[in-house]
């Protein structure tokens, strides 16, 4: 029991070391020098589909390794856990639609011009205006809102809980390098993942 709960975060700690390896600036920049502007712009499109893939190799860890349940939440406390996770989702979604959907999917970069530098605009309105990152708080309260939990299950929330706040950090260091003072002022004043967790300045 112990070995899978192991296994299981060591797996995701290898899926999300990879993941952000292949998004940091070096990676993408030796990758544009490469195959050159036209054909850079399945990058993202193509970084997704990897991700997606490799990420269910991953989940189906908890599946097959050997397990034990912690809780079954009984009626109506599994409902109100259901909706939890609801919210988490929707959450996430509204994030991502308000952050750009086309552009997360990769799918913007495939209709713009090979020569077009399209100027990213710092979010800080909507959701984005009580957390730093609203797609990972949504993600997150869909984990462990869930009414259901096994030793493996435990060990995957943990592992993508961490991967979540690691991750969200790098990404911050590519977005002061591209905002500068102003996403440091808004880094300032605003909770990273969960929101009214910041004094007013």
């Amino acid at each position: 029991m112990i070995s899978s709960f192991l296994f299981i975060i060591f797996a995701v700690g290898i899926y999300g070391l990879v993941h952000s390896w292949l998004a940091s600036i070096k990676v993408k920049q030796w990758a544009l020098d490469w195959i050159g502007p036209s054909r850079f712009r399945w990058y993202r499109l193509a970084y997704n589909v990897f991700s997606f893939i490799s990420l269910l190799p991953v989940l189906a860890l908890a599946v097959v390794l050997p397990d034990r349940p912690i809780f079954n939440l009984p009626s109506p406390w599994s409902s109100v856990g259901v909706l939890l996770q609801l919210i988490g989702a929707g959450i996430s979604i509204y994030a991502s639609v308000q952050t750009g959907l086309g552009r997360l999917a990769g799918l913007s970069q495939l209709v713009e011009k090979a020569d077009q530098s399209s100027e990213s605009k710092l979010q800080t309105d909507g959701l984005y205006r009580f957390v730093r990152h609203p797609i990972y708080s949504g993600a997150i309260l869909f984990l462990w809102a869930s009414p259901q939990m096994s030793w493996n299950s435990l060990a995957l929330k943990i592992a993508f809980t961490l991967y979540f706040i690691i991750g969200g950090q790098v990404e911050e260091k590519k977005l002061v390098t591209e905002f500068g003072d102003a996403y440091r002022l808004y880094r300032l004043r605003t909770p990273m993942i969960v929101p009214f967790t910041k004094k007013p300045e």
